[in-house]
C-alpha cells in the first residue's frame, strides 16, 4: 500500500466512531460491564460469552469486526483467549485482558501468540477509548508486512489459511476443486521449466557421441540426434 493510501486509511480511524469490536468474556457481569464501557467510548459492540462463540461470530461475519477484546483465561474448559488469538490474531488486532495477577511468562505468551495489546482489569473508560490507537498501529504494521512480503506463502509466520479472505468467505473456506481460472491455488503442482538447446550443448553432445563411436561404446547403426 502506498504511503498516501495508508495515511488516508488510518486517518479514517482517528477516533472510535464506527469501529466494530467483538467483546469476549465468560463472566456475564464482566461482559456486560465491558460492553457498556465500549459503547460509552463510541464503539459498536458485539458481545460473545466465550472464545469459541467468538470464533463462530468471526466465521459468520468476518467483515463486521475491526478488532477483538477477549479475556486471556476462561473459567471452563475448551478454547481460552490465547487459543482465540492463535486462530485469528493474523487477521484481526486482538486485545488480551488479564486479571492482574498473571506471571510475566503468561503475558509474554500472549504477545507470542499474536496479541496486539495487553490490558489489566479493572479497565478504565480512558483506557477503553484509546484502544483505537492500537488498532491503527496494528493496521499500519500489517500493511507494511504485506508490502515487504507480497507473496503470502513467503510471509513470516503467516499461512495461507490465515490471510484475509474476500467478502463473504469464512475462516474454514477453502479452494478445493477450483482451477487456476477460478482463483483456486493448486499447491504441489510445479510447472517444469523448458530447457533451451543451445549451440554449445549441441557441440558437447556431438563430441560425446563421436567419442563413444571411437571407443566402440556406441552402436553406429543407430541414427544420430538432430536438432
Amino acid at each position: 500500500m502506498a504511503n498516501g493510501d495508508e495515511d488516508m486509511a488510518t486517518t479514517e480511524l482517528m477516533g472510535t466512531e464506527g469501529l466494530k469490536v467483538l467483546a469476549v468474556d465468560d463472566d456475564p457481569v464482566c461482559l456486560q460491564t465491558l460492553t457498556q464501557m465500549l459503547r460509552r467510548g463510541g464503539y459498536e459492540v458485539t458481545a460473545s460469552a466465550s472464545p469459541a462463540d467468538a470464533l463462530k461470530e468471526v466465521e459468520k461475519n468476518p467483515d463486521g469486526i475491526d478488532f477483538i477484546m477477549t479475556v486471556a483465561r476462561t473459567r471452563g474448559r475448551g478454547m481460552d483467549g490465547f487459543g482465540l488469538v492463535k486462530r485469528v490474531g493474523k487477521r484481526y488486532p486482538v486485545v488480551l485482558m488479564f486479571s492482574g495477577d498473571e506471571t510475566m511468562e503468561t503475558r509474554e505468551r500472549g504477545l507470542q501468540e499474536g496479541a496486539c495489546y495487553l490490558m489489566d482489569k479493572p479497565l478504565r473508560d480512558m483506557q477503553i477509548y484509546f484502544i483505537w490507537q492500537q488498532v491503527v498501529r496494528w493496521r499500519r504494521k500489517a500493511a507494511g508486512a504485506a508490502t515487504e512480503n507480497p507473496n503470502p506463502r513467503h510471509s513470516q509466520g503467516v499461512h495461507l489459511d490465515d490471510m484475509p479472505r474476500k467478502r463473504g468467505q469464512g475462516l474454514n473456506d477453502s479452494n478445493k476443486g477450483k482451477g487456476a481460472s477460478e482463483g483456486g491455488l493448486q499447491l504441489g503442482t510445479t510447472k517444469k521449466k523448458k530447457v533451451e538447446w543451445t549451440t554449445e550443448m549441441h557441440e558437447l553432445f556431438v563430441n560425446a557421441v563421436t567419442q563413444l563411436k571411437t571407443t566402440g561404446g556406441f552402436d553406429s547403426g543407430l541414427p544420430l540426434f538432430h536438432r
